[in-house]
């Protein structure tokens, strides 16, 4: 009769299996896995559920790439993913559409600068006003300023 041996223990020091750490390889690779990176690194946000454990395993991964290839940053492909994520989850925008599907990241890009041009806020008069006294107190030296209040002058006389 064979003795049953005990299985090995398999301890992983390197999540080399991890979803974030394959989106980080592939964009060391090839800018043409971009959208393979952001793929997986939508899943992974959406799977996080917040902002904050999401950006905690972000950090470790990139700690661990930079580690094991020995490269000072992250490529672009992987960058950019990251920017537009996590954009997205600091403003509250949804992840999944309603089909259930994850949104492309031009779809995600779209959303946020459409949340920020609807945040601005408004300005009144005397904002506006003490805005261009700032401008024209400021006048950078490679510019003649004497010029610059000659003809802010002659705007506000020919204006009346």
């Amino acid at each position: 009769m064979l003795a049953m041996l005990p299985e090995p223990e398999l301890v992983m020091d390197t999540p080399v299996l991890s979803t974030l750490y394959a989106a980080a390889t592939e964009s060391l690779v090839s800018d043409a896995s971009a959208t393979s990176t952001f793929e997986k690194m939508i899943t992974e946000a959406f799977t996080h559920g917040t902002i904050d454990t999401f950006t905690k395993d972000l950090l470790d991964t990139e700690k661990l790439i930079k580690k094991d290839f020995e490269v000072k940053s992250m490529p672009g492909p992987w960058r950019s993913a990251k920017s537009v994520i996590t954009s997205a989850m600091k403003l509250n925008i949804k992840l999944v559409d309603s089909n259930g599907g994850y949104f492309g990241k031009t779809a995600l890009q779209n959303k946020i600068k459409q949340t920020k041009v609807d945040t601005k806020e408004p300005i009144n008069s005397d904002d506006y006003a003490n805005k261009i006294i700032k401008l024209l107190m400021e006048i950078p030296d490679d510019l003649d300023s004497g010029l610059i209040f000659r003809l802010v002058a002659d705007f506000l006389r020919d204006a009346d």
